[in-house]
């Protein structure tokens, strides 16, 4: 049942995502509570777990949110499958942390062919290499000059998120475990 709670939550934000740069509240929230509710049914050892999954969750998701490198949907949704799932042992094989790593290398491929595809203009190259020289003389300019870079351009990273919860699902229901490659 939590592996297809977390499915549906995952394909419903690769959706809103898609559709309007969005994870809702209205579908993160409610599956961080239904994950609670889920984990209780098991225990105290089910509650702990839960509550284990949704605090390393957020842990590691925070960095990211203060850095500015994720939205907020982003973060409740990773925190959802933390709850949902909760903290595996070993600690290696925590769900939320193999879909999080997972969803940034196909988060990285979605960039790349967003970058392949799009018809760069002289002037966006030309703006480009200029950052790039700042870049390397002044990582402190290059970061005032970030804003205005053809480079920053918004993705729904929510749509990578969800490929790789679905993944990660995958992975554990065929090879026994979120990370193969990593020994029980």
């Amino acid at each position: 049942m939590k592996d297809l709670l977390v499915a549906v939550v995952s394909l419903i934000a690769i959706f809103t995502d898609a559709k309007w740069r969005k994870i809702p509240n209205w579908l993160t929230f409610p599956a961080i509570a239904v994950g609670l509710i889920f984990n209780c049914l098991e225990g105290w050892n089910g509650l702990f777990r839960s509550a284990g999954g949704l605090v390393a969750s957020l842990a590691i998701m925070l960095p990211f949110f203060a850095l500015d490198f994720l939205k907020a949907g982003d973060v409740k949704l990773v925190v959802a499958w933390g709850t949902i799932k909760g903290l595996g042992q070993p600690l290696g094989q925590f769900f939320a942390l193999w879909a999080f790593l997972y969803g940034a290398l196909i988060g990285g491929l979605m960039a790349l062919i967003v970058l392949a595809t799009e018809k760069a203009s002289s002037e966006r190259q030309g703006r480009l290499i200029a950052m790039l020289k700042l870049m390397l003389a002044s990582p402190k300019t290059a970061a005032y000059f970030a804003g205005s870079s053809p480079l920053k351009k918004p993705m729904p990273y929510g749509v990578a998120l969800g490929l790789a919860a679905i993944l990660t699902l995958i992975l554990e229901r065929w090879l026994g475990s979120p990370c193969p490659f990593l020994s029980n």
